[in-house]
């Protein structure tokens, strides 16, 4: 038996959305690399995932820089950080849209990469605000390029993660909310308010969690670092 937080939910959440994407990625490697005359097959199919490697990498290393940015942002309007920083051009239109929907909707922000302990996991949560309306709402921003498919996808690993993170926190939200923002232009950004109560998918992922503890048995006892 061990002992320790345990393990990040990002690291347990996968789906068929997962899936697609990898398989997606793997396509489009194979569609932008031409075939060299003579070549092995097996020396083809590894230019092709090496491809497909290399976009993947551009993608969430984009989406991450994103993602630092707005949390840069959040961390201002909490008073904490220099209070200053600089929004990279490439992110402007982003970041103009972000900051339209959140100064819209959203009132404080009440924490920021928020770390959370739970029976067995732990992780952050990226972003709990109080919204116009009095809920209290763990939110999380994402990236996706609609550019070809004109919407986003919204994973139910999206809604598990959130859950997750907001049944380990002292006071659960009141609602889980997706934050998209287009990397395409025209920019576009979509809250999604996940229709369930927050616990709902924290049971959800419990359930996950109970499977990933049965087949690796892993059993953790208390919320402390020890290594067994």
């Amino acid at each position: 038996k061990r002992l320790g937080w345990g393990l990040n939910p990002r690291l347990l959440i996968k789906g068929p959305g997962l899936i697609k994407y990898l398989q997606r990625q793997a396509w489009e490697g194979g569609g932008t690399t031409p075939r060299l005359p003579g070549e092995a097959d097996d020396d083809y199919f590894d230019r092709c995932m090496h491809a497909a490697d290399e976009h993947s990498k551009a993608a969430r290393e984009k989406g991450g820089d994103f993602h630092t940015l707005c949390q840069k942002f959040h961390l201002s309007t909490m008073g904490e950080g220099d209070g200053l920083f600089e929004v990279p051009k490439v992110f402007g239109p982003q970041f103009d849209g972000y900051l339209k929907w959140y100064e819209t909707y959203v009132e404080p922000t009440v924490a920021c990469e928020q770390f959370v302990l739970g029976q067995g996991y732990a992780g952050r949560l990226d972003h709990l605000a109080v919204l116009k309306d009095g809920r209290l709402a763990g939110l999380d921003v994402k990236s996706q390029d609609i550019s070809k498919r004109k919407k986003f996808n919204y994973y139910s690993a999206f809604s598990l993660q959130l859950g997750a993170y907001s049944g380990a926190l002292p006071s659960p939200a009141d609602c889980l909310v997706s934050v998209m923002v287009s990397s395409s232009t025209p920019v576009v950004v979509e809250a999604y308010t996940w229709p369930k109560k927050p616990d709902y998918y924290h049971q959800l992922f419990l359930g996950l969690l109970a499977i990933w503890q049965l087949e690796n048995n892993y059993w953790p006892e208390a919320n402390i670092a020890v290594s067994a």
